[in-house]
């Protein structure tokens, strides 16, 4: 288990995206916690940023049904292409892009906006340009829920300077929080709310 999930952070400071290096965090997070907390409805609109092979796009696919959708984002071509053949003729639309720059998705039509184990890969700089596309892409009590490793020694993951915990997220992110759960040995879910309306 030590290699299940890597540290995002690369040695490189020109490095500019999150690498999982084909390690998940599937198997590790218990899934029916974090559906049953995200409490999805049938047509709600899902974005997974950082999706990685997608197992939890195709589970928010099925809560979401065929009047939802799921935008599945990362950069990473290989994984992405897996998902895409293996989702075609779903509700999930797998994209490539940079979650930390401009997201291909109109303002205020996402419901959720789910990502797991990647802004501790960020720098200050890109976890900012992708809470303000956070900010654009949820409409008004949409929710953003982040799924962390615990800040302190566990048998995996990044060093604990990188890692956030519940309260540190708190204050970077600009939305009321909802709550603190866990979802797996070392690993929680911090979610908050949209209650600002979107700009014009």
């Amino acid at each position: 288990m030590s290699d299940e999930v890597k540290t995002a952070k690369s040695d490189n400071p020109e490095e500019k995206h999150h690498h999982h290096g084909g390690k998940f965090s599937e198997g590790l997070l218990d899934k029916e916690l974090i559906l049953n907390a995200l409490d999805i409805q049938p047509g709600q609109k899902i974005i997974d940023a950082g999706c990685g092979n997608g197992y939890m796009s195709k589970a928010f696919a099925d809560k979401a049904t065929y009047s939802g959708k799921v935008y599945a984002l990362d950069h990473d071509k290989h994984y992405l292409g897996i998902l895409k053949r293996e989702t075609e003729g779903t509700n999930v639309e797998a994209i490539e892009c940079d979650i930390t720059r401009s997201i291909p998705i109109d303002q205020a039509s996402a419901d959720l906006i789910y990502i797991s184990t990647v802004i501790h890969g960020f720098s200050k700089e890109q976890l900012q340009a992708f809470l303000a596309e956070v900010k654009r892409l949820l409409k008004p009590n949409g929710v953003l829920a982040i799924v962390e490793i615990e800040k302190k020694e566990t048998p995996f993951g990044p060093p604990l300077n990188l890692r956030f915990s519940p309260e540190e997220l708190r204050e970077v992110v600009p939305m009321p929080p909802l709550g603190t759960i866990e979802v797996g040995k070392h690993f929680y879910m911090q979610m908050f709310k949209n209650t600002e309306k979107p700009e014009d």
